[in-house]
C-alpha cells in the first residue's frame, strides 16, 4: 500500500506552493518591463541618431553644394585668372627664361600690387571673415565687374540667397545655406598651342602663354529648421585648378607603338637644362649608356616613355621612368597597331618607374599644310630652292646662297619680302607670294641633300621659343659628312621625306632641344641614326622613327612623338624634363582632391 506525503505548516492546513505563481508572474512582468524600456529607449535613441545623422547629412551636401558652386563659377566668364602679361604686376613670381613662363614665389601666393592687402595671400572671401584681396584691375567678361565682387555676389545669391549665403531649398520650413571662400593655392603660366587665347583670362586677345590659377575652396554647410534655428554645420574642403596635359611629357611616345632593343646604349634619361647641358656638356658622356653615377645633371627618372598599342623592350634597355599604356580603352586602339593580348606594357627590359595603364591619345597633333597659309593656292615645292652643300638660310638675295641675311639671328627686317625686287632679303619663293619666316609665311625650300665633307646648311632662326623662324621644306636627306647648323630658333616643316643620319644637326649639346621643333607630315619612315646627334623635338604622328646602328657617336636630346618609335643599336635619348612645359592642352577647371573638414 502506497502513502502520500503532504507537506503542512502549521496548523492551519495550507500548503508550502501557495504563491508562487503570484511572484513569478511578478518577476516576468518585470522582465517584460524593462524589456520594452529597453526597446522604447533604443528606438527612440535610434531615431534620434538618425535624425541627427540625416541632418548631418544634410549639411553635408549643403557644403558640397558651395563646393560645386564654386567650381562651376571658376568654369563661367564671370571668373578670370590675372593673364601672363601682368603675372608679374600682381603676384610675387618668379620668370623662367626658357618659356618666357611665371610660377609663383609661394603657397598661398601673395599678392604684389593692385590688392587692399599687399604681400597678403590672394583670396575670395564668402563667410569666415577677412576681406577679399583678389587684383582690382581684373574683370568678369559678362559685366565688367571685378573679379573679387563677382564672386561674393555671385556665390552668396547662388539658388536665390539674400546675400547671405547660397540657398539649398528643403521640405518644410527647411533650408540649407552655404558660405564659400577660396585662396589661391599657386599661380603659373603654360604654353597651349592648342588654343588661339587664353580664354581663362576673358579677354579675348590675350594669346598663349596662358594663366593656371590652383584654388582651395572652403565651402560651410549650415542646415536650418524654421527661420533661424541651425541644426547641423559640416565644411568641405576641395582643391581645384585647369586640368593641363603635355604634349611632351615623354622621352618617346608611340600613337601606335614603342620598340627599343639592342645593347646596353639603348637607354632613356632625363636632365634639366636649366641647370646646365646634359653630362656637364661632354658629347661622349651623352653617346653611351645613361648613367647619372659619373654624368653630371643627369636624372634616372621622368624619362617616360608610352604607347596606346604596346612597349616592347630586350632585356638590356633602360627606361629611367615610367611606361604608360594608353590602352584603358582597347576598343580605340586601330587594329593595325595592335589586337588582343599583342597590345600590352613590356615584359623584359628595366623600367626605373611604374609600368601604367592610362588613357590613350586618341587624337594626335595635326600635321602642318604645305606651303604656310600665306602661300595658299601655291605649288609647293615648285620652283623653290634645293640646296645640296654649304649654305646660309636665309639668302640677302635668290643668287647669293652663301650669304646670310645681314643681322643673324633675328633677320628682323624680313617683312613684306617680294621675289625678283632689290629687297635686301629677297628670298626665292612661289611666284607672286611672300617668304618671310613667319608661320603663315615659312621660307619655301625644295630638297635639302648633304653628304659630303664641308656640305653643312646652316639655318637662322629667331630670338626666342616665341620668335622662332619659319621653314617649309619638301625633303631632308642627310648622310656621310653631311651636317645641318641651327642658329637660334627654328620650326621646320617637313612634307614628303626625312632622314637626319650623318653628322645630323650640329647643335648637339649646346642648344636646347625647343630651339629646333620638326614637324613631318608624311608617311614614309623617318631615320636618325650613325654618328647623326641633335638636340630637337620631333613630331611624326604618321611614320616610324627608327633611331640607331651604324655609328658610336649618336644620341638624340629631346622628344619624339611618332606614329611607332623603332630604337636598334646603341642609341640614347636624353630627355629634357622642360620639355614638359612646352606645349600641352589646358583644359575645363576640374576638382583635384576633396577632404571633410572634421569638428
Amino acid at each position: 500500500m502506497t502513502s502520500r506525503r503532504k507537506n503542512w505548516i502549521g496548523t492551519g492546513g495550507r500548503s508550502t506552493d501557495s504563491g508562487i505563481a503570484l511572484i513569478l508572474v511578478l518577476l516576468s512582468m518585470l522582465v517584460l518591463s524593462v524589456l520594452a524600456a529597453s526597446i522604447v529607449f533604443t528606438a527612440r535613441s535610434e531615431t534620434f541618431a538618425s535624425y541627427g545623422y540625416r541632418l548631418d547629412t544634410q549639411a553635408d551636401y549643403t557644403a558640397k553644394a558651395g563646393i560645386e558652386a564654386a567650381v562651376n563659377w571658376l568654369r563661367s566668364n564671370h571668373y578670370a585668372a590675372v593673364p601672363s602679361a601682368s603675372a608679374n604686376t600682381n603676384y610675387l613670381v618668379t620668370a623662367e627664361p626658357t618659356f618666357s613662363l611665371y610660377t609663383a614665389n609661394t603657397s598661398p601666393v601673395q599678392c604684389k600690387a593692385n590688392c587692399a592687402s599687399i604681400n597678403g595671400p590672394v583670396q575670395l572671401i564668402g563667410y569666415g571673415g577677412g576681406s577679399t584681396n583678389y587684383p582690382s584691375g581684373i574683370a568678369n567678361a559678362s559685366s565688367g565687374a571685378a573679379i573679387s565682387l563677382s564672386f561674393t555676389n555671385d556665390l552668396n545669391s547662388h539658388g536665390g540667397g539674400s546675400g547671405n549665403g547660397g540657398l539649398v531649398s528643403g521640405s518644410g520650413n527647411q533650408s540649407g545655406l552655404f558660405f564659400v571662400n577660396a585662396y589661391l593655392l599657386n599661380y603659373q603660366t603654360v604654353n597651349s598651342s592648342s588654343i588661339a587665347s587664353c580664354s581663362n583670362t576673358n579677354s579675348g586677345s590675350n594669346a598663349p602663354p596662358c594663366p593656371l590659377e590652383t584654388w582651395l575652396i572652403t565651402a560651410k554647410g549650415e542646415w536650418t529648421i524654421g527661420s533661424s534655428q541651425v541644426a547641423a554645420t559640416a565644411e568641405e574642403q576641395a582643391i581645384v585648378q585647369p586640368l593641363y596635359s603635355s604634349s611632351f611629357g615623354d622621352a618617346m611616345y608611340g600613337y601606335c607603338s614603342v620598340s627599343m632593343a639592342g645593347s646596353a646604349g639603348v637607354c632613356t634619361d632625363a636632365f634639366n637644362s636649366a641647370l646646365g647641358p646634359y653630362g656637364g656638356g661632354n658629347t661622349s658622356v651623352a653617346a653611351g649608356a645613361c648613367d647619372s653615377t659619373t654624368a653630371a645633371n643627369v636624372i634616372n627618372a621622368d624619362a617616360n616613355v608610352g604607347a596606346n598599342g604596346y612597349v616592347s623592350l630586350s632585356k638590356n634597355v633602360t627606361v629611367s621612368g615610367n611606361v604608360t599604356i594608353g590602352n584603358a580603352n582597347p576598343s580605340l586602339i586601330p587594329s593595325s597597331c595592335c589586337s588582343g593580348s599583342s597590345c600590352g606594357a613590356p615584359t623584359s627590359g628595366t623600367v626605373n618607374g611604374s609600368i601604367i595603364t592610362g588613357a590613350a591619345y586618341t587624337a594626335p597633333p595635326p600635321t602642318p599644310t604645305f606651303p604656310g597659309s600665306g602661300q595658299s593656292g601655291a605649288t609647293f615645292p615648285g620652283t623653290s630652292p634645293s640646296y645640296s652643300g654649304a649654305a646660309q638660310l636665309p639668302q640677302t638675295s635668290s643668287s647669293n646662297s652663301t650669304s646670310p641675311c645681314a643681322d643673324p639671328p633675328t633677320c628682323t627686317n624680313k617683312s613684306a619680302i617680294t621675289p625678283g625686287t632689290s629687297n635686301p632679303y629677297g628670298w626665292p619663293c612661289v611666284t607672286g607670294k611672300t617668304c618671310n619666316g613667319s608661320a603663315a609665311n615659312p621660307y619655301l625650300v625644295s630638297s635639302v641633300s648633304l653628304s659630303a665633307s664641308g656640305d653643312t646648311l646652316t639655318l637662322y632662326g629667331g630670338p626666342s621659343i616665341g620668335q622662332p623662324v619659319y621653314y617649309d621644306i619638301d625633303s631632308i636627306s642627310m648622310s656621310g659628312q653631311g651636317q645641318l647648323a641651327i642658329n637660334g630658333y627654328v620650326v621646320l616643316n617637313v612634307q614628303s621625306s626625312l632622314s637626319l643620319a650623318g653628322q645630323g644637326i650640329a647643335n648637339g649639346l649646346t642648344q636646347a632641344p625647343e630651339a629646333v621643333q620638326i614637324n613631318y607630315a608624311g608617311t614614309s619612315g623617318v631615320s636618325m641614326g650613325g654618328n647623326g646627334a641633335m638636340s630637337a623635338v620631333l613630331t611624326a604622328p604618321n611614320a616610324t622613327v627608327s633611331l640607331g646602328g651604324g655609328g658610336s657617336k649618336g644620341y638624340m636630346v629631346g622628344s619624339i612623338r611618332a606614329l611607332n618609335v623603332s630604337v636598334q643599336g646603341g642609341y640614347p635619348l636624353h630627355y629634357d624634363v622642360q620639355l614638359n612645359r612646352l606645349d600641352g592642352t589646358l583644359g575645363q577647371v576640374a576638382v583635384s582632391s576633396y577632404t571633410r573638414i572634421k569638428h
